[in-house]
C-alpha cells in the first residue's frame, strides 16, 4: 500500500509537474527540436515519478522509477542549459532553471529516502 494518498502529496510529483509547466512557458521561442526535447523529458519526469508512488517504500520497482524520473529530470536541466547557451535568456528560463533544479534535488531526496536502512524501533 502506498504512503501516498494523493500524488499532490509527493513533493517530488509537485515539483515535476512545476518544472512541466515552467518548461512549456520557456519554450515557446526554442528551436523545435530542442523545445521537443525539454517537454518530452519534463513530461517523462512527472510520469514516472507517478508510476514510483504506486510501489511501497523502499521497493525496487520504486527505486528503478525514481532512478528513471531522476535521469528525466536531468534531462530537463540540460535542455535548460543548452538552451542558455544557444543565447536564450529570459525569466521563463530561469524559471525552467529552477524548477528543474528544484525537481532534481527532491527526487534525489526521494531516492535516498527510500534507498536507506531503516533502523528498528528501540
Amino acid at each position: 500500500m502506498s504512503e501516498f494518498v494523493s500524488l499532490d502529496r509527493c513533493a517530488a510529483y509537485v515539483a515535476a509537474r512545476a518544472a512541466l509547466i515552467a518548461v512549456q512557458r520557456a519554450t515557446q521561442s526554442w528551436p523545435d527540436t530542442l523545445a521537443a526535447r525539454a517537454r518530452r523529458e519534463a513530461i517523462e519526469t512527472m510520469q514516472v515519478t507517478a508510476e514510483a508512488t504506486a510501489y511501497d517504500h523502499g521497493t525496487a520497482g520504486r527505486r528503478r522509477c525514481l532512478r528513471d524520473a531522476l535521469t528525466s529530470a536531468i534531462g530537463v536541466a540540460a535542455c535548460v542549459d543548452v538552451a542558455r547557451a544557444m543565447g536564450f535568456d529570459d525569466t521563463g528560463l530561469d524559471d525552467a532553471q529552477r524548477a528543474a533544479g528544484r525537481t532534481v534535488a527532491l527526487l534525489g531526496m526521494f531516492l535516498h529516502a527510500n534507498t536507506a536502512a531503516i533502523s528498528a524501533p528501540l
